[in-house]
């Protein structure tokens, strides 16, 4: 992808290119209160278990899980290994690996929790406290541990990740979870990238990148697209994959979607499918799963059920 001649932080910036407010910090500030609001309700009215530490080791902050129960289990706190929900969904969120955290990303619970759905919502360190390849080794740590208990409770796990954390869940498919952990392929239920970026070479000369301080390399590594093939987990490759974007991401969101979703289907990957959703921007695509009479609701939990 070049960037050559064009203003390469527009390019990078969502929240100048949505149609529904001409205020990019209006488009933030929304944002937030839809998410704060979503993820408050949940924690009112859903059983769920909030600060699952991922690494009681670890010096970083916010390393830690957020559980949000379905609604065929009963009682205030249930016993976690004596649960039946239907599947799990793992939202990892995004904020360009810089803001927003576990506190605004379980919007979606509820709506998971009518479909007896589980939602585990990972936290992370954000730049600068973390750089970007420590990052990418917390999310890991995380869904590893995850794995581990839906492997004891026989049931499929499903990924999803919003901008940033698309990116973080792409990062995902590149690990050999049965040499490295011992995990079956079968457990991973189904991959949900949404308006991510998977090329973040053209970040280095941006705003994105003060905090993060990536270098050429760093990012190269980092980058999804740029991986090998041979860096990809083969045994991943039915698993059903949505590269999905909106009418109203920034072109450079559509054609990193697209060149991402491509590449997977290159590298052998059989179940990709490449989608725009429009009349979204790159906020409220994600926030539709809020709500289940919603688009991206009804694509992902249709696969959830057809895969389960």
């Amino acid at each position: 992808m070049t960037t050559i001649g064009i203003d390469v932080d527009r390019a990078y910036s969502p929240s100048r290119w949505s149609h529904r407010f001409s205020d990019s910090e209006k488009v933030i500030e929304s944002h937030v209160q839809t998410l704060t609001k979503g993820t408050q309700y949940a924690r009112t009215t859903i059983p769920c278990l909030l600060n699952w530490i991922v690494d009681p080791t670890s010096s970083f902050p916010d390393h830690s899980i957020d559980i949000y129960f379905p609604s065929n289990v009963t009682g205030l706190l249930p016993a976690i290994n004596s649960i039946q929900p239907k599947a799990i969904f793992v939202y990892i969120h995004g904020g360009y690996w810089q803001f927003l955290s576990r506190n605004e990303s379980a919007f979606m619970a509820q709506t998971m929790s009518d479909a007896e759905i589980l939602t585990a919502v990972i936290g992370y360190p954000i730049a600068p406290y973390a750089t970007i390849d420590q990052i990418v080794t917390c999310i890991e740590q995380a869904l590893v541990k995850i794995l581990e208990w839906a492997m004891k409770l026989s049931i499929k796990v499903f990924i999803c990740g919003h901008s940033a954390g698309g990116h973080l869940a792409s990062t995902l498919l590149l690990i050999d979870w049965k040499t490295k952990y011992n995990i079956d392929h079968e457990i991973f239920g189904g991959f949900f990238l949404i308006s991510g970026v998977f090329d973040l070479i053209p970040l280095v000369s941006t705003y994105v990148n003060k905090p993060l301080d990536m270098t050429i390399s760093i990012a190269k590594n980092q980058s999804p697209l740029h991986r090998d093939s041979n860096d990809y987990w083969s045994a991943l490759k039915h698993v059903p994959i949505l590269c999905v974007h909106a009418q109203y991401d920034p072109p450079t969101f559509h054609d990193q979607n697209r060149q991402y979703g491509s590449y997977l289907e290159k590298i052998g990957f059989d179940n990709v499918k490449i989608i725009q959703l429009d009349n979204y921007d790159h906020f409220d695509i994600i926030e539709q799963l809020e709500k289940r009479d919603q688009p991206l609701t009804t694509m992902i939990l249709t696969l959830i059920k057809d895969s389960i």
